[in-house]
C-alpha cells in the first residue's frame, strides 16, 4: 500500500514538471525538464531518481529590444533563444502519467476494499 502511495506523489511530481513545461514553451530561453524514475526499495514501487534539465538546444527565434544608449533609445532585432518544450512529448508524458496515476489509484480502491472485507469477516 505504501509504495502505491509513494508512486501517487512520484507520478504527481512527473505531472507537475510536465504542467511548467508546457506553461513555459513560448518562454525565451526556457529549458524543460524531465523526471527520471527509478524502482523503490526490494524492488517495490517508483521513486524520483533525478530532476534533471534537457539538454537539447533551444531553437533560435528572432526577438526584438529596445536599447537605451546614453540619452538615445533604439529598437533593435535580434535572434535569441526559445524554448526546447516538445509539445508532443509533454502530453504523451502526461497521459503516461494519467494512467500510471489511476492504475496506482486503482490499486490502492482495491487494498481497502480487501481490508474491509476482511474487517467485516471479522467482526
Amino acid at each position: 500500500m505504501n509504495s502505491n502511495i509513494n508512486a501517487l506523489d512520484t507520478f504527481g511530481l512527473s505531472q507537475q514538471v510536465t504542467a511548467n513545461n508546457i506553461a513555459n514553451m513560448h518562454t525565451s530561453e526556457f529549458q524543460s525538464r524531465r523526471v527520471h524514475l527509478e524502482t523503490g526499495p526490494q524492488d517495490q514501487g517508483v521513486h524520483v531518481q533525478d530532476v534533471v534539465e534537457n539538454s537539447v538546444s533551444d531553437p533560435l527565434v528572432s526577438g526584438d529590444e529596445y536599447v537605451r544608449d546614453n540619452d538615445e533609445v533604439r529598437y533593435e532585432e535580434r535572434l535569441t533563444e526559445g524554448s526546447n518544450t516538445d509539445l508532443t512529448q509533454e502530453i504523451v508524458q502526461m497521459i503516461e502519467d494519467e494512467h500510471a496515476f489511476a492504475a496506482n489509484v486503482a490499486a490502492l480502491r482495491a487494498h481497502m476494499d480487501m481490508q474491509g472485507v476482511f474487517i467485516d469477516e471479522m467482526v
